[in-house]
């Protein structure tokens, strides 16, 4: 471990660079229950607080942190409230740099305490036709699994779950839902239906009880074989919406419905 003495030591550059990974590292550490040397996490803070790339704003809001990580009494304070304080540190410092937040720099919390239980599965399906961005299949595991999606169909076209965007939109929920490849022609003999534009209002739509929600892609939405299917089943849902665009990010419409699906 590197010494505050030492971190003096480097350039400018450097040492805001090494704090950066310092704060990380100990984020981490905390998610995982191993609380670190809030000394020296003080120590750290302290160099933070006086880096020369600082403009004046940024200082005083680091010596707000620190003014109140310190009253706090550190060497009695939870992991949680640790975490935010590195973590809030650590982003003032990477805009600082001019350096937006990317998917590697957010810290995921994979498998914590507060998990606890069994989930609460139902008999729904969720088909992902052709959903070619990582980041949306991701998002989609994460919501499936707090919704009672028993099992996740993927279309052959649609993104990799093992995609290192999707690992990390996911949170976790990979290694939790079920999931596989299956071609649309091979889906289960189950009830049907699609989400859409043009369908029944979101009110107004009567969900199953056990079906398939399927979920097109983002930029042609349902193939024309599975709306055709959905016509035959259960039709299509569409949520209504009040805007110019007309349309939301796939990731947040099956979240719409997989709620209302879930509540039903």
């Amino acid at each position: 471990m590197i010494t505050i003495k030492k971190l003096l030591s480097l350039k400018t550059g450097t040492r805001q660079r090494k704090i950066l990974s310092l704060l990380k590292g100990f984020e981490t550490d905390c998610l995982n229950r191993v609380k670190p040397d809030t000394t020296f996490l003080l120590g750290i803070a302290h160099v933070s607080k006086n880096l020369e790339t600082l403009d004046t704003g940024e200082k005083n809001r680091i010596a707000s942190l620190v003014q109140q990580f310190e009253s706090d009494n550190p060497s009695r304070m939870e992991c949680n409230k640790i975490i935010r304080f590195c973590n809030s540190l650590r982003h003032i410092l990477l805009h600082n740099m001019n350096s937006e937040p990317a998917e590697w720099d957010l810290i995921v919390p994979g498998d914590r305490e507060a998990v606890s239980g069994t989930r609460d599965i139902r008999d729904f399906y969720l088909y992902l036709d052709d959903v070619r961005s990582p980041f949306n299949v991701g998002s989609i595991f994460r919501t499936a699994e707090s919704f009672g999606i028993k099992e996740i169909l993927l279309s052959e076209d649609t993104a990799s779950p093992t995609h290192r965007r999707a690992i990390r939109s996911a949170m976790g929920t990979i290694a939790i839902v079920p999931h596989r490849i299956v071609p649309a022609s091979r889906l289960p003999d189950l009830p049907l239906f699609c989400l859409e534009l043009g369908g029944t209002p979101l009110d107004s739509f009567t969900f199953p009880s056990r079906g398939i929600l399927v979920i097109g892609s983002e930029e042609v939405g349902v193939s024309p074989y599975l709306l055709e299917r959905a016509q035959r089943s259960l039709g299509r849902v569409s949520i209504p919406l009040g805007g110019l665009k007309g349309s939301l990010n796939v990731a947040v419409a099956a979240g719409i419905v997989l709620q209302k699906w879930y509540s039903a």
